[in-house]
Parts: structure tokens; sequence; C-alpha cells
């Protein structure tokens, strides 16, 4: 077992070196859906040499160039970013139910159905905050709030280890902002599951199998339903 964590560790330390200067941003929903990506070396116009490096912290994740005017670009304007192979979306414009989220930095995200995008949040007291996204250690992120998943490029593979995903929530982004540039989330709920299955009685039976609304709500049950349904792809695929 500890040889396979030291294995997993140096290709963690391999893989974050060999992605750590591929950095794309896009500046809208719109942006996403037509795969208009720019390089971050584009944005920073040649007025640094330093790589753009993702920070993580206090349940969120951000982007520095050394170039104060491409970091307030990437803080305020940016609407996600494309790092190595895994895909952040910035939360400073993102609204559920009219009210902002508890971070306006980025966090982790995974293609749903192809031009739509489905995030985390991490729930503790009764509140949403979002989930930071930890390292990734082959192909598996792991963070503090013991979040597991594997995560590659667009794609979501589950390897959720003793139910921790029962700590998250998801939530849909799938259209662009209004006229006050905020976009309203979806939460993946019971009433989503249940109009998203309708006509998939087996997944449907799967999903209202776990009793308790928490965790049948929870990342650990959506996330594998999802990939079954192939809106959110497996990385096995």
């Amino acid at each position: 077992m500890k040889k396979n964590v030291f294995v997993l560790a140096l290709f963690c330390i391999v893989s974050m070196m060999a992605n750590a200067e591929v950095a794309k941003y896009c500046m809208s929903y719109d942006d996403f859906v037509a795969g208009n990506w720019k390089s971050v070396d584009e944005l920073t116009a040649g007025r640094t040499q330093q790589v753009c490096q993702m920070k993580t912290g206090d349940h969120c994740v951000y982007f520095k160039t050394g170039d104060k005017q491409s970091d307030e670009v990437l803080k305020k304007e940016a609407f996600a970013v494309m790092y190595g192979q895994q895909l952040f979306v910035n939360c400073r414009n993102l609204r559920y139910k009219d009210v902002s989220l508890e971070t306006s930095k980025y966090v982790q995200a995974v293609r749903y159905d192809k031009d739509k995008l489905c995030i985390l949040a991490y729930r503790t007291d009764g509140l949403t905050a979002l989930a930071s996204v930890g390292t990734l250690v082959g192909g598996v992120l792991v963070d503090n709030t013991a979040l597991s998943l594997t995560l590659l490029g667009t794609s979501v593979g589950c390897d959720i280890v003793n139910g921790k995903l029962s700590d998250f929530a998801c939530f849909l982004v799938d259209s662009g902002a209004n006229e006050k540039s905020k976009t309203a989330i979806t939460r993946i709920n019971d009433d989503f599951m249940e109009q998203l299955l309708a006509n998939d009685a087996p997944l449907l039976e799967r999903y209202k199998s776990v009793k308790a609304k928490h965790n049948r709500q929870s990342a650990a049950n959506i996330l594998p339903i999802l990939m079954e349904k192939g809106l959110v792809e497996s990385a096995a695929n």
C-alpha cells in the first residue's frame, strides 16, 4: 500500500511539472461552448516570464501570473481557466437563487453533456462552501476535505472511497450571463434527478434507494449516475 502511494505521489509530481505551463482561459460561457480559449501567455503579452501558477486555499483556487494586469483579468473578468488537464470556473458572478456563492474565486468543474459544466460544492454546517480541489495524484484529486475523484481533462471518473463524496453537492452551469453579468446555476437535487431520470426507472430507483436526503443529493450518489447516463464522461472511456 505504501509503495502504491509513493508511486502515485511520484506520478503527481511528474504530471504537475509537465502541465504547469499549460494554462488557457475563456471570457464567457459562450466562449467556453464555442471552444474559444486563449493562452494565458498571450494575456500577459510578454510583460512577465513567470509561469502561470495555480494557488489553493480557503475552499477555492486562484491563479497568479506575475503580471498585475493579467491577474486582474483572471480574477474579475475571465469565466473559466483550463490549467493543464484541469478545468476551473470563476465563481465571482455565479448565483444560486440570486445569492452569490461563498467564494469569488475558482472551483473545479467537469463537462456535463458536452457544453455544460458541473461544479462541486462542499457542504458544512448546513451551508454551501465551495470545495477546494487539492492535489492531482495519479489522476485522483485528494484534498484535506477528503474529496476523492478521478478528474482527467474534461472527464470525470469516480473513485469513491469510503463515501467521502457524501459531503459534496453538484451544481449545473448551463447558460450565459444575464444583463447584470450574473450567471444563474442550478442545484442538482431530487427534483432535478427525478426529471432527468423520468424515463429511466432502474436508475431513478437506484438514485432514490439512498434514503437519507443529505446522502441522496450528494456527489457520491449523483456523479456515478450522471456518468452512467453519459452526461459526464468516465476517465475509463
